[in-house]
């Protein structure tokens, strides 16, 4: 810069310290945008293989392949055409056409082009069609060799003319040159080996395989399975969202940084009166490469060409749509009255209730009125919990902690704390109408816990796109996933949502005695229900245990994929957490002394990460995010050690009853997980933020077994790729990072 030896020593160092700024959001932006390059890439080759894919999948499944598979009569592709034909000719008296039938041609220039993997865009699939008078075909083919067949007298459906606009556009001429296949070879018998219709075969064990022709660095056989073509679609569909999702915050990541750059300018020459913007910006900036962003915008568009053509059947109204569903922002103003609300009904219904059970004349008119609390005290410990979970999300949203993507949620849906108060409220309703004895000439007060239990259930398993579907599919989806957790790859919303139900193990593991209870009557004689559970104890205990034999599975299973023994460790504290009082006091003492003080130390170091040294606050670590909060974070160390201590409630003989200590001990151990959530959310962002973490890893269904590798003598190529095979199988670990090795060089 000319103006830079005019300058002052403290003004140069402005411009140094701008200039290492600069620098490092140039390298950084560099590397990711590297990344996103070679990740668009794995997704174009993957996509390439979802088409080869989706052909074998219809060869092996052909009545899937017509628009009328809804028919009952396992009529073939050919004859279906035949019939609506002649229907369709009796009645408009003209010839017509089936909508989405497409042929498969080679071109002029040695391509043949699948126009079905093209312009069907992942609906309209490849038919087999009667064969019509020439004068009612036109063929017309683009750029790309690509032969459309349009028919006289038929006129464009909804939606035709917004498609055909977008198949002009450059961007869709790039996807279309992108899934263009090679003329397949003919061999003596006339068969194709290339990508043809004809090239599935049935091998000696039954399966189909597809044989590609030149595809990425040479044509390799590939063997796909029918089976799982919808499986793989359905990754690759979240493969490219996480795709155009990181396109877009590395996009924000370099316009926040030249608006940082110019605002900082702006600052400089308002104190100094130095006219250094301009300068400074075109000599150092502009040349920069996240100044133009020339690459990322390409690689948005492509993404939004590809979703579009691969996903949306060539709408790209829609396909944005979907690709920045999560960009809209709403208010929750209404959403927090309404919370506020529900809270508010609850809150007097639960008081009345509890002064009317202690009664005289209540407790006189319903003789089972301690088993009927004893019933409400098992469904309020959940339901309270829920509503304590949804102030989680709240404090998280408003600490600006991304648990969308640590829960992997769908950015379109929120989980939401109105459907638990809700819930809530209609409880302690139904608590205040027992034992207010309202209608109890015709309702039993003892029914009004079973109506809000069948209400409670038509909510969360309503199929209505009502009362927050898509939270309560997740919410259903997720608990189902604890039942099969050595199955499949533990994630972090797994595994929490095991340590949720931990917590919750007095109102599992009196499950058993709510049905106890209701089938002896709920009168004098409840007692004996808990006191004698008869010879199916163990299906109250296989229920009360079934939360820690999940983490242990989980543990066990997080440990195989990974090998970190920090798993092994966390096997051993649920392990430990089983202890119950034995007929050896004082061994019971020193096993329910060992697990807390263990337990409350895994809390603090490993699942908090907190008592760091040199930390800005003693016994904390060096980042925080509940900064207004400090006092919080000594308050949730002290009381997280002594809950874990709750055992010792038990050991006095005499005090309250020991119904209401599992009760207190519940309420407490809810409310330590929800303060424990509060920090391990917060643990789990910072690791994001120190990782670069921003968008999931997606398993991708495809990899290569040998990839093959450029080589100038072309036979050798030749030898080579014929070893080499292209597989449809499951990544063990399906992140990006570990597909793009493999695909580089594919």
């Amino acid at each position: 810069m000319e103006l830079l030896p005019q300058l002052t020593p403290v003004e140069r160092a402005f411009f140094d310290k701008l200039d290492e700024e600069l620098d490092k959001v140039e390298s950084f932006y560099c590397e990711r945008e590297r990344e996103m390059r070679q990740r668009a890439n794995l997704l174009k080759q993957q996509l390439q293989d979802l088409q080869d894919h989706r052909r074998a999948f219809y060869e092996a499944h052909p009545i899937a392949a017509t628009p009328y598979s809804w028919l009952p009569l396992p009529l073939s592709a050919p004859i279906i055409p035949n019939i609506l034909i002649r229907r369709r000719k009796n009645r408009q008296g003209k010839p017509s056409s089936l909508k989405g039938t497409k042929a498969w041609k080679p071109s002029s220039n040695g391509h043949g082009v699948d126009s079905a993997g093209i312009n069907g865009l992942d609906a309209e699939i490849d038919t087999a069609e009667p064969e019509m008078p020439k004068s009612a075909v036109k063929q017309v083919e683009s750029q790309n060799g690509e032969d459309d067949i349009v028919k006289d007298g038929e006129s464009s459906p909804e939606g035709t003319v917004g498609r055909s606009r977008w198949r002009t556009s450059g961007a869709a001429k790039n996807v279309q040159a992108l899934f263009q296949f090679h003329a397949p070879p003919v061999s003596a018998e006339g068969t194709s080996k290339g990508n043809g219709p004809s090239t599935v075969v049935e091998g000696d064990n039954g399966n189909s395989s597809d044989s590609s022709g030149k595809h990425g660095s040479g044509g390799v056989p590939a063997k796909y399975d029918p089976e799982e073509y919808q499986h793989a679609k359905k990754q690759l569909k979240k493969a490219v969202l996480e795709c155009y999702r990181g396109l877009e915050l590395l996009n924000n990541y370099r316009t926040l940084n030249l608006i940082g750059f110019r605002k900082a300018l702006k600052k400089f020459e308002k104190v100094t009166h130095i006219p250094a913007q301009q300068a400074y910006t075109k000599e150092k900036i502009e040349p920069s490469a996240f100044s133009s962003g020339a690459t990322v915008d390409a690689l948005i568009r492509e993404m939004e060409a590809l979703f579009a053509a691969r996903f949306a059947r060539g709408d790209k109204k829609k396909a944005l749509a979907r690709l920045r569903g999560g960009t809209k922002h709403t208010s929750h103003h209404f959403s927090t009255f309404r919370t506020g609300m529900f809270i508010g009904l609850a809150i007097p219904a639960l008081a009345d209730g509890l002064y009317r059970s202690f009664r005289s004349d209540t407790r006189a008119a319903i003789p089972g009125w301690g088993g009927l609390l004893y019933i409400y005290s098992i469904f309020f410990v959940p339901t309270f919990f829920s509503l304590l979970v949804g102030t989680n999300l709240l404090v998280w949203a408003r600490s600006r902690i991304n648990y969308v993507f640590i829960f992997e949620l769908d950015i379109r849906t929120r989980m939401d704390h109105r459907l638990p108060a809700l819930l809530l409220c209609l409880l302690c309703y139904a608590f205040w109408l027992s034992f207010a004895r309202v209608g109890a000439n015709h309702i039993s007060p003892t029914s009004w816990p079973l109506i809000w239990l069948a209400i409670t259930a038509a909510i969360l398993f309503n199929p209505l796109p009502i009362m927050f579907k898509s939270s309560r599919w997740w919410l259903i989806k997720n608990v189902s996933k604890l039942l099969t957790s050595g199955m499949h790859r533990v994630e972090f919303a797994d595994f929490w949502m095991g340590d949720q139900f931990c917590s919750l193990v007095f109102t599992l593991s009196h499950l058993y005695y709510v049905g106890c209870v209701y089938a002896i009557g709920i009168d004098e004689t409840w007692r004996y229900c808990t006191t004698n559970p008869g010879p199916r104890w163990g299906i109250a205990f296989l229920v009360g245990t079934l939360p820690l034999l999940v983490r242990l599975v989980q543990s066990v299973k997080r440990w195989v994929d990974s090998r970190l023994i920090t798993h092994l460790i966390n096997m051993v504290l649920t392990l430990s957490s089983g202890g119950q009082r034995g007929p050896m006091f004082v061994a019971w003492c020193v096993f329910g002394t060992c697990y807390s003080i263990y337990a409350g130390a895994w809390d603090l170091l490993m699942d908090w990460s907190l008592l760091k040294p040199h930390a800005p606050y003693p016994l904390l670590r060096p980042n925080l995010l509940y900064n207004n909060a400090i006092p919080f974070y000594y308050f949730a160390i002290v009381t997280n050690v002594l809950i874990r201590f709750i055992w010792v409630f038990y050991i006095p003989e005499d005090g309250p009853d020991f119904i209401i200590r599992t009760f207190i001990a519940g309420m407490l151990e809810a409310l330590r997980r929800w303060q424990w959530n509060f920090l391990r959310l917060e643990n789990e962002h910072l690791g994001n933020i120190d990782q670069y973490r921003v968008t999931r890893e997606v398993p991708l269904p495809y990899s290569y077994d040998e990839p093959s590798h450029d080589s100038d003598n072309e036979d050798e190529d030749d030898d080579h790729r014929s070893t080499s095979s292209r597989s449809w199988r499951r990544p063990h670990r399906g992140s990006f990072s570990e597909n793009a090795a493999a695909g580089a060089d594919a």
